[in-house]
């Protein structure tokens, strides 16, 4: 029976809806495209009320405040802001009412789909279960106001901050792909020096993006940052025997990055969502901790009374500081949840490896690594989600 007559309402409510373009949102920096975007949402989302009086007369629209003694009703359904709208508002006294059917709203994805049937007692109302229900079910539940616009309206409505939330904390996970030049340095330096010629090596080319937080302000502008948002690292490693000795090493260089940075919001979705997409341009301050070490021994058997062995290792560590330019795009699957693709350009000065010395069964024989540089500076493509809170 319920869901008889909230089918009823949708079906008035729909029918109501020719003076949609009567009602105005009062916000004149929007165009008709965007008007019509935004009516569309708050068609979606608003709450519906059905009213039957004892004397067989049923009213439909919009619940925006119940007072003490009336409920205030809105035919149609365009938002309740602008210079005209309240000329349209019903007045139902309680003492007139005999049924009230509420359906919620507010958030798409979390609104209640499914009708009440308030039973709204004659005398103490106010703290009635059914008569707060409503009370906190109209679009405005504090006071009967007028506002002209929404962002004024978005003051007095829980329901409208809920059907076009300000989202202004975001979180990103997202993987990448792309590396920097630092492995192949390393090899070209392994290559020149008498060491054993590199075997091969091995480390990540694709990564996690950990979680990026990231607050808005002003609509469009956006500071963020990562921890460990690029932890890479490599190993080189090489064997040789000849003349009964063997030598071998492990190469081994990590690199973590933290970053700060803005963007800018070119493109931009507004708290109406009347775009899908958006496009971010921006720029950042990156902090890296490179880390190497070098594991190098040689075993000489020739003598097999006295065997030879020794074992170096050699460890640095660093800072680099570096900048970022950085864009990407977004589309909008819902307010709230975004699928990305970016592009970033990270730039670190080359990091030096000093000079090293590695042992040989000869004495007062040594090898060097001499002093090179890794260049951790890179290109990335990255893809990921988002979600807004």
């Amino acid at each position: 029976m319920i869901a008889k007559r909230l089918l009823l309402a949708l079906l008035v409510l729909m029918s109501c809806s020719l003076d949609l373009q009567a009602q105005e949102t009062g916000n004149n920096s929007l165009n008709p495209e965007q008007e019509q975007a935004i009516q569309n949402r708050w068609l979606e989302s608003q709450p519906i009320i059905m009213v039957r009086t004892d004397s067989g007369r049923q009213y439909t629209g919009q619940p925006i405040h119940a007072a003490l003694d009336s409920v205030y009703l809105l035919p149609g359904s365009a938002l309740p802001v602008g210079p005209e709208w309240y000329k349209d508002l019903q007045r139902i006294s309680f003492n007139e009412i005999e049924e009230v059917l509420l359906q919620r709203g507010g958030s798409r994805l979390t609104r209640s789909n499914i009708a009440e049937d308030l039973g709204i007692p004659q005398t103490d109302r106010f703290y009635s279960k059914p008569f707060q229900a409503l009370r906190r079910a109209s679009v405005y539940d504090d006071s009967l106001i007028m506002p002209g616009d929404l962002e004024e309206a978005f003051k007095h409505s829980k329901v409208l901050r809920q059907v076009f939330p300000a989202k202004r904390l975001r979180l990103s996970v997202g993987l990448g792909i792309g590396g920097h030049r630092a492995g192949g340095d390393a090899e070209e330096a392994l290559r020149q020096s008498q060491l054993p010629y590199p075997d091969n090596s091995y480390g990540n080319r694709a990564f996690i993006d950990p979680v990026d937080v990231s607050v808005r302000f002003l609509n469009r502008w956006i500071v963020g940052g990562q921890y460990r948002v690029n932890n890479s690292s490599e190993i080189i490693y090489a064997y040789a025997y000849e003349q009964n000795v063997d030598r071998n090493y492990d190469y081994y260089f990590d690199f973590t990055e933290h970053r700060i940075y803005t963007e800018y919001a070119w493109i931009h979705v507004d708290r109406y969502f009347t775009k899908k997409y958006e496009l971010l341009v921006g720029a950042g301050y990156l902090l890296g901790r490179p880390e190497w070490s070098m594991n190098y021994n040689f075993n000489d058997t020739s003598d097999p009374d006295n065997w030879l062995y020794e074992n170096v290792w050699h460890v640095q560590e660093g800072k680099l500081h570096g900048v970022q330019l950085r864009s990407a795009f977004h589309y909008y699957l819902f307010p709230g949840f975004s699928l990305w693709s970016g592009l970033e350009l990270n730039y670190f000065k080359p990091w030096t490896i000093e000079t090293v010395e590695f042992p040989t069964p000869n004495p007062g024989v040594d090898i060097s690594l001499e002093e090179h540089s890794l260049n951790f500076s890179s290109v990335r493509i990255k893809f990921g989600v988002s979600i807004y809170l």
